[in-house]
């Protein structure tokens, strides 16, 4: 008698098509960890997935390059309070920028959450998944 193991699949909504996948990847902690804003940007300020609103989206997207790079200080603020006007909702401590290389491009995923542990958790998930689902695509 043989006893096998069944491993449910977590993943309930699948795409072949990357860019859909990665808009579920990010919606699925979107809805998880209870976010405001999640967005996938590229190094030229373009979405290219996001979960939430699409316009706070395209502006946390645009700056993100900007946002990595400045970690403190006036000038933060001074990005911040120009972002506040599109995501009132945004804080020093509720948002937070991760910029990570794939395939040789720059790309940042952008959150705006509640701080904590849950956002670093949250940001990790979210790269090791862009990267799964990058190098599941099939190939041309």
């Amino acid at each position: 008698m043989t006893v096998s193991t069944f491993v449910p699949n977590r993943r309930q909504r699948r795409s072949d098509q990357p860019l859909t996948a990665l808009t579920y990847q990010l919606e699925h902690i979107f809805e998880r960890e209870n976010l405001h804003n999640f967005t996938l940007g590229d190094a030229r300020g373009l979405v290219i997935a996001q979960a939430g609103d699409i316009h706070e989206s395209n502006v946390l997207a645009a700056y993100a390059p900007v946002l990595a790079r400045s970690v403190a200080g006036r000038y933060r603020r001074q990005v911040l309070s120009r972002i506040g006007t599109v995501v009132p909702t945004i804080t020093v401590d509720s948002l937070h920028v991760r910029q990570f290389v794939m395939e040789g491009q720059q790309l940042y995923l952008t959150l705006v959450g509640r701080p904590g542990v849950y956002r670093d958790v949250s940001l990790y998930r979210a790269i090791t998944g862009v990267r799964r689902i990058f190098d599941e695509r099939p190939a041309a």
